[in-house]
C-alpha cells in the first residue's frame, strides 16, 4: 500500500482516478522525497466493513469506511469504484490465458480522511499485483459536500474551473520544483554540479507535465480541516505523476488563500483564511 490511512494529521490539516505506473529508478529510489502521510480522521461511530476472499492462485481484501447513514452519494461512490476494481482483478485472475508465477493480490482500504463542516474526504489506498514487476497503486479521493449530498471535483469550487486550476498548478509546481532541487543540493553524492543541474531539469519537466491545469492531473486531493471552515486542499499525485515510481505518491498542501478570491461564492464561506491574506488576495504566498 502507498498510502497510509490512518495515520497522524499533517501540520497543514487537511474524483475518482486509477493512475498505473511505469519504471523503476534505482537511483531515484536512494534519493527518494520523504512527504507527509495522509491522515485518517474517524467520522462514525460504527465499524469498517471488510470483503475479503481468496481463489486459486489469488487473495482480496477490500476494507470499507465507517461511514454516516446521510452520506449516501458517498457510500455509492466508494462501493461502485470497489467492485469495479475487484471486478477487473478477479477477471485477470481466472483468466485462461493467465500466466504462471506468484500468486494475484488485491489490497484496497477506504478510509474517511479529512472532516469539514461542509466536507467529508474519502482516500482509497491500495494496490493491485496481477503479474509483472510490482503491484499496480490504486489511489482516489472522495469528496462530498454536506450542503448538498453531491460528489465534487476540484473544477466544481471554481467560476472559472481552468483558472482555479492554474492556481493550483503553480502552487504545486512550486512546491514540488522546491522540494527536488533541496534534495539534490544536500544529498548530490557523486554527482557534479553539471550532473546536478541536469538532474533538476529533467525532474522540473517532469513535475511541469505532471501539474498541467487539466482536470486529470487534479482528480485525486482532500479538502483540508477538522470540523470547521476548511483551510485548503491537499492535492496527492500517484505514483510516476510527478516522480519516480520508486518515490511513490507526492501530496502538495495548498493553502485556501491561493485559490480563495476564484471560489464560486457559495463555497467562499466553506474556507477561511486570515484577514492579511484575504486583503492580500488569492495566490499570494
Amino acid at each position: 500500500m502507498f498510502l497510509r490511512s490512518c495515520l497522524p494529521v499533517p501540520a497543514f490539516i487537511v474524483a475518482i482516478v486509477l493512475l498505473f505506473c511505469a519504471g523503476c529508478s534505482e537511483r531515484a529510489a536512494d534519493r527518494s522525497v520523504a512527504t507527509a502521510p495522509i491522515a485518517s480522521a474517524a467520522a462514525a461511530e460504527t465499524q469498517p466493513e471488510t470483503d475479503a476472499g481468496k481463489g486459486n492462485g489469488y487473495t482480496f481484501q477490500i476494507v470499507y469506511p465507517a461511514l454516516a447513514p446521510e452520506w449516501q452519494a458517498l457510500d455509492a461512490a466508494v462501493h461502485q469504484f470497489a467492485a469495479a476494481q475487484k471486478n477487473d482483478f478477479i477477471g485477470a485472475s481466472t483468466a485462461p490465458d493467465r500466466a504462471s508465477g506468484p500468486d494475484y493480490s488485491l489490497d484496497l482500504t477506504f478510509a474517511v480522511a479529512r472532516r469539514t463542516a461542509n466536507f467529508v474526504s474519502v482516500m482509497a489506498t491500495g494496490s493491485s499485483f496481477i503479474g509483472g514487476a510490482h503491484g499496480m497503486p490504486i489511489v482516489a479521493s472522495f469528496n462530498l459536500d454536506l450542503t448538498d449530498g453531491k460528489l465534487k471535483t476540484l473544477s466544481d469550487l471554481f467560476v472559472d474551473a481552468q483558472a482555479g486550476l492554474q492556481a493550483l498548478s503553480a502552487e504545486c509546481r512550486r512546491q514540488l520544483e522546491g522540494r527536488y532541487e533541496a534534495r539534490l543540493r544536500e544529498d548530490p553524492g557523486a554527482m557534479t554540479t553539471a550532473q546536478q543541474a541536469s538532474d533538476i531539469q529533467m525532474m522540473n519537466r517532469w513535475v511541469e507535465k505532471g501539474t498541467t491545469p487539466a482536470p486529470a492531473n487534479f482528480a485525486v486531493f482532500l479538502i483540508d480541516g477538522l470540523d470547521t471552515r476548511a483551510i485548503g486542499v491537499t492535492v496527492v499525485f500517484p505514483p510516476y505523476q510527478v516522480a519516480s515510481y520508486a518515490d511513490g505518491p507526492q501530496q502538495v498542501e495548498v493553502p485556501a488563500k491561493v485559490f480563495y478570491d476564484l471560489l464560486k461564492p457559495e463555497y467562499k464561506n466553506a474556507f477561511a483564511i486570515d484577514t492579511q491574506a484575504r486583503q492580500l488576495g488569492a495566490g499570494v504566498r
